[in-house]
């Protein structure tokens, strides 16, 4: 993702280095290697079903009784990778824009969709600002070109992206609409559409959608801290009027 100004800097040397490099190379400009390094590193090694494969390559290969072992650590290791500096600064800062924005927006694709669901449809409980994009796929872009100016939009997107995510991502972003984007590698081509970028780093990782799980909880518990005690007591309500409908049995005679 960096320039070439950018990886000179990064590296100690001069521009003038890194465009020699490229030619001992053979290329012919700086673009073209990183087409191939992202070719080489990310292309040929993901898909849409990258990690289910290794999930149950780990579970062939390994004892039945060590399944469980070998996930909690591959799960320990992605969740560890999260947690950093950078990551938290980012979560606090996408919840901010999220309560400053008339609406909040919330999208995910595929196998996106399920974050973007939990995450709206359990912020939507105690704050209720709250749409869901990622319905009916067909009409995205017509639903994108209609969102207001001072709304945001919170993206899911795990490598492969789909196409559609990174077009109305694009729109978005032209129409000054700000982009909180929630993905598993900074290689996402939305990232450079996004003020808020949340890097899971386990594009690698064979866990599944539980990186993803993990900074949505995140999210929904830094928006309640910062949209306390109305948060609370909101929920608080709800309860009580849920339990005035009798909606949840409590009780069950034998």
């Amino acid at each position: 993702m960096m320039t070439v100004a950018e990886l000179a800097q990064q590296s100690g040397v001069g521009t003038t280095t890194v465009m020699r490099l490229m030619k001992t190379l053979g290329y012919e400009n700086y673009s073209d290697f990183k087409h191939d390094l992202f070719n080489i590193s990310i292309m040929r090694n993901s898909s849409s079903y990258r990690g289910i494969k290794q999930s149950i390559s780990a579970a062939i290969q390994s004892p039945s009784s060590s399944i469980v072992d070998t996930l909690w650590m591959e799960t320990t290791h992605t969740i560890e990778n999260i947690i950093t500096p950078k990551n938290i600064q980012q979560i606090e800062k996408a919840v901010e824009m999220m309560i400053g924005a008339s609406t909040i927006h919330f999208l995910g694709l595929r196998s996106s969709r399920m974050a973007a669901d939990y995450l709206e449809s359990t912020i939507g409980r105690f704050y209720p600002k709250t749409r869901q994009l990622s319905k009916e796929p067909d009409f995205l872009m017509d639903r994108v070109l209609r969102l207001d100016t001072d709304s945001v939009l919170v993206v899911f997107s795990v490598w492969p992206c789909t196409k559609a995510t990174i077009d109305a991502a694009d729109v978005a972003n032209q129409r000054g609409i700000p982009v909180i984007l929630i993905t598993n590698t900074m290689l996402n081509p939305i990232a450079r559409y996004a003020q808020v970028v949340i890097d899971t780093n386990s594009v690698n990782s064979s866990c599944g959608n539980m990186a993803t799980m993990f900074v949505t909880e995140a999210l929904i518990a830094e928006m309640g801290r910062q949209t306390a005690p109305e948060s609370t007591h909101t929920l608080e309500m709800l309860e009580s009027q849920l339990d005035e409908l009798d909606v949840f049995i409590r009780e069950r005679a034998l």
